[in-house]
């Protein structure tokens, strides 16, 4: 149980997303996918010179103050209770709580056309503003407005920011996709998780609930780690600079009342190379997770760093020991003033690879069997992102819930290999241990 930024869902002033009936199928939607945040913004670009962003118009993604995120994959609408405005079932519907009554039943109506986003006022009782470019104005009800990235939507005392995100780049020899939400759960105030997915990173991470500013520990970790894109190699040197560098951010945070130090997971993959070929370098601390699917199936690759896990591995299994809240307890994590090593492994990359990377309120509430069937019936990332999100809350989730796919659409064959593959051949990278695990991957 931990706690960060997500996409809608409704609670206590929160927004609420839940998807229509045309958006579970694979296939019938346009690609969308979330790319990571920058401080509390999860709207992320290509910064590496390694990665050349695909020529594509960009995503939008909305922004929720609880910090909750969505990508814009089709129609969606917003209210206290919203309903379908024009015989369609929406991709999305966003449920705002709000005891001021300041927001109607179906308040806004969104979509995109060729990248961008337009908004239209549902004929509400209190209206709609945007605010473009530093100006203010008030919507006309029924009249669709375009609306540009880094501009607001204002309903009542919601604000909802509107974010550009890619979704496809070309690292090297490898083109990836990808998609990525958060969403708060239903009986928190604020999300602790926070994603990033900056490439070649992509990254989730969990505040810990029990200690203090868990939501500022999980965006200082994400924020650091991404500092591994501006770099034309990632090393060894690299990656344990950035998780150091997320522990002095850490422990920067104020601690008021005598409240324990802020902490949080981390765990995720990124895009590099060993020994010329392309390959997932796997980091993980405490107990979010980072997953492979291929034709073999889902494969679990992080291991927790949790008291649950050290009494799996005593063979003490789940129906053998009550439950207990100190299952829940990290025996590893991002602490600030507290060096934690870090799992990290290298596995080879091959063409239709699919890295799921989560946070606890996603595989505490769904299990193995249901996450393969979600992404193995989606073919879209951001389609299956949204399926697993859903799917954690139809099954009682009740912790913020974050998930990033992404996947491995192609690989360039060695000979068309550019000056940045033939650098990271003279690497040495990241040590390995010369065992080859049955997981294809090896680990540092």
């Amino acid at each position: 149980m931990r706690d960060g930024l997500t996409t809608p869902i409704v609670v206590d002033g929160r927004a609420q997303m839940a998807r229509g009936s045309n958006g579970t199928a694979a296939g019938e939607h346009r690609p969308s996918v979330v790319a990571a945040p920058r401080s509390s913004v999860k709207a992320g670009g290509v910064v590496s010179t390694t990665v050349l962003p695909r020529p594509r118009p960009l995503q939008c993604g909305l922004q929720f103050d609880d910090g909750s995120f969505l990508v814009v994959r089709g129609r969606g609408v917003i209210g206290r209770d919203p309903t379908r405005t024009d015989g369609d079932h929406p991709v999305h519907t966003v449920t705002l709580a709000d005891g001021t009554c300041l927001i109607s039943r179906t308040h806004l109506e969104f979509w995109t056309e060729q990248g961008t986003l337009w908004v239209r006022d549902c004929r509400s009782r209190n209206g709609s503003e945007v605010e473009i470019y530093g100006r203010r104005m008030r919507m006309r009800p029924g009249v669709a407005v375009p609306v540009p990235p880094t501009s607001t939507i204002l309903i009542g005392r919601q604000r909802i920011r509107v974010r550009a995100v890619d979704h496809r780049a070309v690292i090297g020899a490898v083109t990836v996709q990808w998609g990525a939400a958060t969403r708060a759960g239903p009986r928190r105030e604020r999300n602790q998780d926070t994603f990033g997915a900056r490439p070649p990173v992509f990254v989730v991470a969990d505040g810990i609930g029990s200690h203090s500013a868990g939501e500022l520990a999980s965006r200082e970790a994400v924020q650091a780690l991404l500092a591994v894109a501006e770099h034309p190699e990632v090393t060894d040197a690299v990656l344990s600079s950035a998780l150091a560098d997320a522990r002095a951010r850490i422990d920067e945070i104020p601690v008021h009342d005598g409240k324990r130090p802020p902490g949080t997971t981390i765990s995720g993959a990124i895009v590099t190379q060993h020994d010329g070929m392309p390959c997932w370098m796997v980091v993980n601390l405490g107990d979010s997770r980072t997953y492979r699917f291929d034709a073999s199936g889902l494969h679990q690759i992080s291991v927790d760093h949790s008291i649950s896990q050290k009494l799996l591995e005593a063979g003490v299994t789940a129906h053998a020991a009550p439950p207990s809240p100190i299952r829940n307890i990290l025996t590893r994590a991002l602490i600030g003033g507290v060096e934690h090593k870090p799992d990290v492994w290298r596995m080879p990359m091959r063409t239709g690879d699919r890295i799921l990377v989560c946070s606890d309120g996603l595989s505490s509430a769904v299990d193995e069997s249901r996450i393969r069937r979600v992404l193995q019936a989606h073919r879209d990332p951001q389609a299956a992102v949204d399926a697993l999100i859903d799917a954690a809350m139809r099954a009682g989730g009740t912790d913020d819930t974050t998930a990033v796919v992404v996947d491995a659409v192609s690989i360039r064959p060695a000979h068309y290999s550019d000056n940045v593959t033939r650098a990271a051949r003279r690497s040495s990278g990241l040590g390995i241990d010369g065992a080859t695990s049955t997981r294809a991957r090896w680990h540092v």
